[in-house]
């Protein structure tokens, strides 16, 4: 099978394990039946069994982490920057869980607006303080090739620069300046290519609009009469 079919299939693989897990937690969340939650579990070890197809994690890492999640099931937020500097470079982080590179990001606190926590995250993991300049879109990480277990609503940021210098931390292996035509294309972290083309087109267009994933809703059932 190709490598875009075999991607293609474990984007739906991972797709559908996800949607069981909502349910399945969404309906222990609401019932004490003992036969209801005996099911609900074993629908959570199939979830978790089906996302281990569509990557590398074993199927008891993924329980694991699926156990963890309380709560009514919603995706989660999660932010990315694009820092551009005056040389018109963008600032990569080489990540520690996969060697790929990446935008600066991971997920919101408690407590925190988005935009403090892109300006956290891009700290943490470049050792840049940045002053946060504009909302670029929304990603929905599903459509985006995004290697997670979890629906993720993705909010890209750019900055500019403050001060700082470049620091690998625990989360990065190493953090450096692109120019456009320097960007690792081949070696990007997945869900990381189509937002660094967006932030390219918008580079060269200020005027393009905010990102957003959009399919036509319908309500259950079909179109209402």
């Amino acid at each position: 099978m190709p490598d875009s079919d075999n991607a293609s299939l474990a984007r739906t693989l991972a797709l559908i394990a996800d949607e069981l897990r909502s349910l399945a937690h969404n309906n222990l969340l609401f019932t004490d039946d003992p036969y209801q939650i005996q099911r609900n579990r074993r629908v959570l070890e199939l979830a978790a069994q089906l996302q281990s197809l569509a990557d590398a994690r074993p199927p008891d890492e993924i329980q694991r982490i699926f156990s963890q999640d309380l709560g009514y099931m919603t995706p989660l937020a999660v932010v990315d920057t694009a820092v551009i500097d005056p040389e018109e470079r963008v600032l990569l982080i080489r990540r520690a869980d996969n060697g790929r590179w990446a935008l600066p990001g991971g997920a919101c606190d408690v407590g925190e607006t988005p935009a403090e926590a892109a300006a956290r995250e891009t700290w943490e993991e470049s050792g840049y303080r940045v002053e946060i300049t504009r909302l670029l879109g929304v990603f929905d990480e599903r459509l985006n090739g995004a290697e997670s277990g979890r629906h993720l609503y993705a909010m890209l940021f750019a900055a500019v620069p403050i001060d700082g210098e470049a620091r690998p931390s625990n989360e990065t292996l190493e953090v450096s300046w692109f120019s456009w035509e320097s960007i690792p294309w081949n070696a990007l972290s997945p869900s990381h290519h189509r937002k660094l083309q967006y932030v390219m087109q918008w580079w060269l267009n200020p005027k393009t609009p905010a990102y957003f994933d959009w399919t036509p809703w319908q309500p259950p059932g079909g179109e209402a009469e």
